[in-house]
C-alpha cells in the first residue's frame, strides 16, 4: 500500500546528512512509499539532491520564531491566518504518516499539524511528551555520556521503524557546477586536500593556527598536493588569517572557497577532494555522505560512536578525556559546585593532531598522538562502528543487545 510520509528534520546539517541512512532504510524497507522531507529553508539544497526524496518542503524558522516572538507580546488573529496559511501551502492533504526526529516542540507540532499519525522521537501522540524507546535512549546517551556503541545515524533509523540500510550509496552530485574559476579544483594531478576551516559550534573550533601548521606541513612532505579551504560567508576571515600565516612559497597551492559556495557546490567541492578534515561538523558529514574519505579531529562533546562520519575506511582522532576521579579531585579542589556538571565537561587538547594526521595522509600509518586516540569506521547488518586503530574489526557486542531491547522486529 503506497503511502505518503513526511520526515522531520529540523536541526542542522550534520543532523539533516546523518538522517540519510534513514530515508534509504525506509526506502529499501517500503519501494512504493513517498517520502517527502521537511527541513530548514537554507538546507533545502541538499535535500533536493537525496534521490530518495520526492519532494522537499522548506521550513522557514525566521518567520515563525517572529511569529511566535510578536504573538507573545500581543496577541492578533491574523497571526493564527499567517500560521494557518503557512502550513496549508506545505501540504493541501495530510500525510499519511510524519517521521518526527527531533525532539524539540516545532519538529513535534509540525508533525501533528501535518500527518494523520507520527513516529519517532516521540510516542506519536500528538503533543505527548513521552519519549519513544528510541527517543528516551538518544536522550539518555546525551545526558550521561555512557559507553554507547550505537551511532545516531542508526538510532534515526530505529526511531523511523527500520532497521540500519543494507547499503549506502554515496550520494551523486554530478549535476552540479562550480563557478568557472573554480572548476579546476580537483583535475589537476596530486592528492587535493579540503580543510573545514570552522565550525558551527565554537567549542568545536580548531584553532586557526593549527590548520595552518597542517597545511604547511601537508604542501612540504606531500608532493603535488593541494588544499581546499572550505567553511561558510562567516568563516572569511578565518581562511585569510590561516593563508597570511604560510609561506610566501605555498600559498599558490592553496584554493581559498570560503563564502563562495551554496551547500550543492560544497557537495560537489568534497567530492573533488581525495580526504577532507575537519572537526565534527555538517560538512564533514556531507564530505563521508558524497563518497570522500574523511579524517575528524573530534574534541570538546563529540564522540566518535555517536557521530563519527557514517559509512567505511574514515579515520578519526578522539581527544581523551580525563580520568574522571582525577578530574572529580580537582574539581572539588578548585570548585565543588562544578561537580554536579561533570558529566558535560567538554574535553579540551592541549595539541592537536597534526603529524599524526599527516601520517595517516603520507602512508596510511596509524602514528600514536598523546592525548588523542585513532579510529576507523565499519560497517554490518547493525550500523555503524568504529574500532580503535591497530585492532581487529570486531563489533561490539552491545549495539545488537540495545536493538534486540528497543526493536526486537529488526532481528
Amino acid at each position: 500500500m503506497t503511502k505518503r510520509v513526511l520526515l522531520i528534520q529540523l536541526a542542522r546539517l550534520g543532523d539533516l546528512v546523518q538522517t540519510i541512512p534513514a530515508m534509504m532504510a525506509l526506502k529499501e524497507a517500503h519501494a512504493d512509499w513517498i517520502l517527502d522531507l521537511l527541513c530548514p529553508i537554507h538546507l533545502e539544497d541538499i535535500g533536493r539532491i537525496l534521490p530518495v526524496i520526492s519532494t522537499v518542503v522548506r521550513w522557514d524558522g525566521t518567520a515563525w520564531n517572529r511569529r511566535a516572538r510578536l504573538a507573545e507580546k500581543e496577541f492578533r488573529p491574523e497571526y493564527v491566518v499567517e500560521a494557518d496559511t503557512d502550513i496549508r501551502a506545505i501540504t493541501q492533504e495530510l500525510y499519511d504518516c510524519a517521521c518526527v526526529l527531533n525532539q524539540h516542540p516545532r519538529a513535534i507540532l509540525a508533525g501533528a499539524l501535518l500527518a494523520q499519525e507520527s513516529m519517532g522521537a516521540m510516542t506519536g501522540r500528538p503533543f505527548d511528551p513521552t519519549l519513544s524507546p528510541w527517543g528516551a535512549y538518544v536522550r539518555a546517551v546525551a545526558k550521561n555520556r555512557s559507553g554507547n556503541r550505537v551511532h545516531l545515524a542508526d538510532a534515526f533509523c530505529g526511531m523511523c521503524g527500520v532497521p540500519p540500510p543494507k547499503h549506502i550509496m554515496p550520494i551523486q552530485v554530478s549535476s552540479v557546477q562550480l563557478p568557472n574559476d573554480l572548476d579546476p579544483i580537483g583535475q589537476s594531478c596530486g592528492p587535493w586536500i579540503g580543510v573545514l576551516v570552522g565550525a558551527g559550534d565554537p567549542e568545536r573550533l580548531v584553532p586557526a593556527m593549527a590548520w595552518a601548521r597542517l597545511i604547511a606541513g601537508c604542501l612540504e612532505q606531500l608532493q603535488g598536493s593541494r588544499v581546499l579551504l572550505l567553511g561558510s560567508r562567516q568563516e572569511q576571515e578565518r581562511a585569510s588569517w590561516i593563508l597570511a600565516s604560510l609561506p610566501s612559497s605555498l600559498v599558490g597551492r592553496v584554493w581559498d572557497t570560503t563564502g563562495r559556495l551554496s551547500l550543492a557546490e560544497l557537495a560537489q567541492a568534497l567530492t573533488r577532494c581525495q580526504v577532507v578534515i575537519g572537526a565534527d561538523t555538517g560538512p564533514l558529514h556531507l564530505a563521508a555522505a558524497v563518497g570522500t574519505s574523511v579524517i575528524g579531529w573530534y574534541f570538546a562533546r563529540a564522540r566518535v560512536h555517536e557521530t563519527g562520519p557514517y559509512g567505511q575506511s574514515h579515520w578519526i582522532w578522539q581527544a581523551e578525556a580525563v580520568k574522571r576521579e582525577a578530574l572529580h579531585v580537582k574539581l572539588e579542589r578548585e570548585d565543588p559546585r562544578r561537580i554536579e556538571s561533570l558529566d558535560t565537561l567538554r574535553v579540551s587538547p592541549v595539541q592537536w593532531p597534526i603529524e599524526g594526521t599527516i601520517a595517516l595522509l603520507s602512508n596510511g600509518s596509524a602514528a600514536s598522538v598523546d592525548g588523542w586516540s585513532l579510529w576507523t569506521s565499519y560497517r554490518d547488518r547493525w550500523g555503524a562502528y568504529y574500532v580503535q586503530a591497530g585492532q581487529e574489526p570486531v563489533a561490539p557486542l552491545q549495539r545488537e543487545q540495545i536493538w534486540n531491547e528497543l526493536h526486537p522486529t529488526a532481528v
